[in-house]
């Protein structure tokens, strides 16, 4: 009976931190200096799933003066991740296309990212 009521407990303290964003935050705090290591030098055809730190991205790859890292995305449509800007802040200000982007200031030149199409 102990055992059972320890697997619970762990499962509900991960589910936890999982969800309030905590392990999140750990995970990027540990990372980003990895993070932008890769962010300076990835070239301009590199993209693709990269370990990096405490991550497996799905895709990591520069787009107009940005490099993005794709956590995930939400029903197979809508990408989320973090997104390294060093020329300022990043904004949606295409409205040719379909996607809606927004961008939430982590620190330094890191914002986290999502789009909506």
């Amino acid at each position: 009976m102990a055992w059972s009521v320890r697997v619970v407990a762990a499962t509900l303290l991960v589910g936890a931190l999982t969800g309030c964003g905590v392990l999140s935050e750990w995970r990027f705090e540990r990372s980003a200096a990895a993070m932008e290591q890769v962010a300076r030098t990835l070239g301009p055809d590199d993209s693709g799933e990269r370990e990096v730190g405490a991550f497996v991205f799905q895709d990591v790859y520069r787009s107009e003066g940005r490099v993005h890292f794709v956590v995930g995305d939400t029903a197979g449509v809508d990408p989320y991740g973090y997104v390294w800007s060093p020329g300022g802040v990043p904004v949606d200000d295409d409205e040719t296309d379909a996607v809606a982007s927004s961008f939430k200031h982590l620190q330094g030149h890191w914002y986290w990212w999502s789009d909506s199409y």
